[in-house]
């Protein structure tokens, strides 16, 4: 179960020991930030049994540390298939027919996508691709992080489908922290510059990594 409306003074066993009452809790986590270390107001609560789950929905208020929190059923997230793959740093002039070539040797490609700059109508120095299979030809791109095509080092990554990347950097914050996203190098990707709604900054190799977002 999710819940939420938690206090900051909250703590697991607390939680633990309230909701022990509805049933045996196998698991119980609080959500914190990894900054502060302090709690986010959420965590969630596993039952052995499915009943439990029910008795709480049963009861119309829970109180907790003088609170009224809020446990509802956790919604399982579906999981994405992994097919698509995006590589910075690539060189603008690489042509579709290199690009292919070069990836097509781990496995059949669906679609290479060659974002265009708005403003100069030029290619940017990253693209996306989607192959036909799942799972096997990312895993084996990904064997090598860069990758040398057509003169420019590249780093592959895994394309995150646009929610899960949006909810994975602002689940938590609001337009504070997506201004901040904007404004640095952007955090969950490491040095990719994976930090924004738009396209986030990235560090420059040879000129060729332009600003991009990797979904």
């Amino acid at each position: 179960m999710f819940v939420g409306h938690l206090s900051w003074d909250t703590s697991k066993k607390d939680l633990k020991d309230y909701f022990t009452k509805f049933g045996e809790v196998v698991d119980c986590t609080i959500k914190m930030d990894p900054n502060t270390g302090r709690s986010r107001g959420f965590g969630f609560i596993l039952f052995k049994d499915a009943a439990s789950v029910e008795k709480v929905l049963d009861q119309k208020e829970h109180r907790l540390d003088g609170r009224v929190i809020d446990p509802k059923k956790a919604m399982a997230m579906k999981k994405e298939p992994v097919k698509k793959i995006f590589v910075g740093g690539l060189n603008p002039e690489a042509t579709e027919e290199k690009i292919r070539e070069y990836f097509g040797e781990f496995g059949e490609i669906e679609a290479i996508d060659l974002p265009m700059d708005p403003k100069s109508n030029k290619r940017r120095g990253f693209v996306f691709i989607t192959f036909k299979e799942e799972e096997e030809p990312v895993k084996k791109v990904l064997e090598k992080k860069f990758h040398t095509i057509s003169g420019s080092k590249c780093e592959i990554k895994v394309a995150l489908p646009r929610k899960v990347y949006q909810q994975q950097q602002y689940g938590s914050g609001g337009r504070g922290n997506r201004n901040r996203g904007n404004r640095g190098s952007g955090g969950g990707g490491g040095s990719g510059g994976q930090g924004s709604t738009n396209y986030g900054k990235s560090q420059r190799r040879g000129g060729h990594q332009n600003n991009y977002k990797p979904y």
